[in-house]
């Protein structure tokens, strides 16, 4: 079967350098799959799941934010962070998760007295980024 090289890079590191049989994540217009000799596309990234098959298995992770760059033979994939299921702590999760809501709610009481809309759109983008990866660690706990 024929291959599409994978390299998923953050600020951090390199997460993924490798050919896979398969890509899937989710974009602006919504989840797409990727398969070699796809045509070329680019587009960001929405906070969500990516996947990818790789010697039969399928490998999940949370990335949150960037972009991903496709042609025929191989994906890149810019990412804010992207975090294996095994590398999430359910615990911390939910902290973050609580955290970030309890934040936008404070954010939005005091919006009428003139609250930054851009710290609200941030404050946004932590809870999506806290709730993906809640949603999946959750995922990893019920295998």
């Amino acid at each position: 079967m024929k291959k599409i090289h994978l390299r998923i890079v953050t600020p951090d590191r390199t997460v993924v350098d490798t050919p896979v049989d398969m890509v899937g994540a989710v974009g602006s217009e919504g989840a797409f799959t990727i398969l070699p000799g796809h045509i070329d596309f680019l587009t960001d990234l929405r906070s969500d799941a990516l996947w990818y098959r790789y010697e039969g298995q399928t490998r999940e992770m949370a990335v949150s934010g960037g972009f991903i760059e496709v042609k025929p033979n191989h994906v890149r994939v810019l990412a804010d962070s992207a975090e294996y299921l095994e590398e999430i702590d359910v615990e911390r999760a939910q902290l973050a998760f609580k955290r970030n809501q309890d934040l936008l709610v404070q954010a939005r009481a005091a919006g009428q007295s003139g609250t930054d809309k851009e710290q609200i759109r941030q404050l946004n983008a932590s809870l999506t980024r806290a709730a993906v990866r809640l949603k999946l660690a959750t995922k990893k706990v019920k295998r």
